[in-house]
């Protein structure tokens, strides 16, 4: 499997990103991606044409005139919260946003050594997280028990098949096996999209089968 990039996109991910019909999490997946490499101008014609078809004309509240003088009195809005790892600031706004949202409601997890995660907790079958691997480590090898789509959004690691920096994505399944590792530089992170889960080789894949995850 290539290192992908957002032209390569294929039809049934850009009928899902238009008409409204992703999954959360993979909706979150795919925004980010465009807002990171940006869409052709065509694609761009059919997803804005889809979204003016299904926009719905709103009716404004009798008291919106008021709501709106009041938020002018109330002044700026809260400093938004800091998040955890600064190398995040640079990602879309929207992304920002559901990773503060999912960090004020856990800390992030240890997934092994130098390794952390941070489930976003968005609804659907498909789970969406942030990988965070500090410089120079490893993931342990695995596999995919279904799909993995996995996005670079900040920093750099790369596997057997390329180097991935920001806005480079990858799509697996479980006939891929791979370690992906941080460059030495700097810690790497991944926007990770799994429908199924890992399956991890050695001491964790023996654990896997254990408890039975």
């Amino acid at each position: 499997m290539k290192v992908t990039s957002a032209s390569m996109m294929d039809d049934a991910s850009r009928a899902a990103l238009a008409s409204g019909r992703a999954e959360p999490s993979l909706g979150l997946f795919l925004d980010t991606l465009l807002a990171m490499r940006g869409i052709s101008e065509n694609e761009g014609a059919v997803i804005a044409g889809a979204a003016l078809e299904a926009e719905v004309v709103a009716t404004l509240s009798p008291n919106a005139l008021d709501m709106a003088f009041a938020a002018i009195e109330r002044g700026p809005a809260k400093p938004k919260a800091k998040l955890v790892y600064e190398d995040l600031n640079q990602t879309p706004a929207f992304l920002q946003d559901a990773i503060l949202a999912a960090e004020a409601r856990h800390t992030w997890r240890l997934a092994g050594p130098g390794i952390k995660r941070l489930p976003l907790g968005l609804p659907g079958h498909a789970k969406i997280e942030v990988i965070r691997i500090d410089a120079g480590t490893k993931v342990p090898w695995h596999t995919h028990k279904g799909q993995e789509l996995t996005l670079c959004i900040a920093g750099e690691f790369s596997d057997s098949n390329g180097v991935y920096g920001p806005g480079d994505f990858s799509v697996y399944d479980g006939s891929f096996r791979h370690q992906p590792a941080a460059s030495h530089d700097a810690p790497a992170y991944a926007l990770a999209v799994t429908d199924a889960g890992l399956k991890f080789e050695g001491v964790l894949g023996a654990l896997q089968k254990l408890f039975n995850v």
